[in-house]
């Protein structure tokens, strides 16, 4: 019977890791230098020697554990998680806490209308938010906030922010920022007080 050739593939040929004789040498002899300059000079051979026998014994370990971490983080640069889009509704039925920003969600219809006095439609000034889920709160380990241009607008509701985590744990993206259509609203003032703004997200209430 004639022999099958060898697979290039077959693991029984491929070389195991391991570091070079020269640099277990280098190595032992400069772990010898620094141990005997601070023991005895003529402990320098001995404790070289013994260096070269350790490190030529674990010389696979060695390289295998210098290399792992390398694979793993060029693995992670080049399989980046993408961020969830959540679907487009078109109905903005998520109202969120917004009284503590209002200045800012002023700035912000400043900065994408061009008259925030006018009364134009706010669904033609369809913003991007992200949802943040932060858990770090002593005192309400459900707290959702919601970011638009890199700037807190304000947070979900303590029973939104429940459910919506409760969702995000389902769909498999647990404690991942997600991305979602807003709009900023803005309320006509009354008895002398500064209109008011809010913000409205397209995803569902998740009542």
């Amino acid at each position: 019977m004639k022999k099958q050739p060898q697979s290039s593939c077959d693991t029984s040929d491929k070389q195991k890791p391991g570091i070079s004789i020269l640099s277990i040498l280098v190595l032992s002899l400069f772990i010898g230098l620094i141990a005997g300059a601070g023991v005895d000079k003529s402990q320098i051979v001995p404790i070289a020697l013994i260096s070269a026998v350790i490190l030529f014994i674990n010389r696979n370990k060695i390289a295998a554990s210098d290399t792992t971490p390398w694979s793993k983080n060029n693995e992670q640069q080049h399989n980046p998680t993408s961020t969830y889009i959540w679907p487009e509704l078109g109905q903005f039925a998520c109202t969120i806490s917004a009284e503590p920003y209002q200045d800012t969600l002023q700035q912000l219809l400043q900065e994408n209308i061009i008259n925030v006095d006018d009364d134009s439609d706010p669904m033609a000034h369809i913003l991007q938010a992200q949802l943040i889920p932060d858990n770090s709160n002593p005192y309400d380990s459900e707290v959702v906030w919601v970011s638009i241009h890199n700037r807190s607008v304000g947070y979900l509701s303590r029973k939104h922010a429940h459910n919506f985590l409760r969702t995000l744990n389902e769909k498999g993206l647990s404690n991942q920022i997600t991305l979602c259509n807003a709009i900023i609203t803005k309320n006509d003032a009354t008895n002398s007080k500064k209109p008011g703004y809010g913000v409205k997200l397209d995803i569902e209430a998740f009542e």
